[in-house]
């Protein structure tokens, strides 16, 4: 896949202080990459660069092969931010801010465009409405509209889905997936199970440096070291001696309703899980459950801010 952005060693230097430090890291074309990291971590100075808001201090950050600055104008219609704080005006109505926002984009079918968005953003009916008097969902759901009524290629989406209602998150985390076939997302987002959910590539900051960056899937592979897995045996049942297997621990061991969980983490990452079956049920023991277990974004993210300096 191409690379829709490229951050390149960039730093972002403030008088007495460092947001952000040789920060290097790149979005594929199609992806949606998860951008995470604590308050205060550099997430919103790192998109305002990005944005072409404020400039670097030092690096390079390119868009589309486009060197990105605030004098770039080129590439404004070929980026929709939705920033933390949504830029609208309160004192419009929808469609009329909306068309507004197309217009300052020089869309050519404005109206066509903006109903369009309206429809998809289910905004037809509040259309008359001035913004102020909305609820919180539907002023984000403006939000999200007017970063992409211009039909930019490349999105950034910070925290969309904050202080939602239940009901609304879960139509505006389906609108992102609908989104990413045809658009490059990079989803800033407090909510890790949300992040595993939606993205296929993350990168972590914290303190103003990168912590990892790249495919989710590698990076679960490589924080796990090791196979882990879960095996529940009947109820009363004790785990025969699995050395024949190699080294491993047994990490947590607990007692359902129905049978006993451990949690086994053995030093090869070879898959025995067919061979560890038939060896257990030889055994005499009942065998519940047996599969690999994966560890949590949150385990990960933990991992990466905590104690980290």
């Amino acid at each position: 896949m191409d690379k829709i952005l490229v951050v390149d060693k960039v730093t972002k230097e403030y008088p007495g202080r460092m947001a952000v430090s040789d920060l290097s890291f790149e979005v594929k074309q199609g992806s949606i990459h998860g951008f995470l990291g604590p308050n205060g971590a550099g997430k919103s100075t790192t998109m305002k660069m990005i944005a072409g808001m404020i400039p670097s201090s030092s690096g390079e950050i390119k868009l589309f092969g486009q060197t990105v600055s605030p004098d770039n104008r080129a590439l404004r219609n070929q980026l929709g931010l939705l920033p933390e704080n949504a830029p609208l005006y309160m004192d419009m109505k929808v469609e009329k801010y909306l068309q507004y926002v197309a217009r300052l984009h020089e869309v050519k079918n404005v109206r066509e465009q903006t109903d369009r968005v309206m429809e998809e953003l289910s905004l037809t009916d509040v259309r008359g409405r001035l913004i102020g008097n909305l609820s919180k969902g539907y002023k984000q759901r403006v939000g999200i509209a007017q970063a992409i009524v211009y039909d930019a290629p490349f999105l950034m989406l910070d925290e969309p889905t904050n202080g939602l209602d239940p009901q609304t998150v879960v139509e505006v985390r389906d609108f992102i997936k609908k989104l990413s076939a045809r658009k490059t997302i990079l989803f800033s987002s407090h909510v890790l199970s949300e992040v595993e959910q939606l993205c296929d590539h993350i990168t972590i900051i914290h303190k103003g440096k990168i912590r990892a960056s790249g495919d989710l899937k590698d990076i679960h592979r490589k924080f796990r070291q090791g196979l882990v897995i879960k095996l529940g045996l009947g109820l009363g049942e004790n785990l025969p001696d699995l050395s024949s297997f190699g080294k491993y621990d047994v990490t947590h061991h607990s007692t359902l309703s129905m049978e006993e969980q451990f949690m086994v983490t053995f030093e090869s990452e070879a898959d025995i899980r067919s061979d560890l079956g038939k060896f257990i049920l030889n055994q005499g023991k009942k065998l519940m459950t047996l599969h690999i277990e994966s560890p949590e974004l949150e385990d990960i993210f933990l991992h990466m801010t905590e104690n980290r300096k």
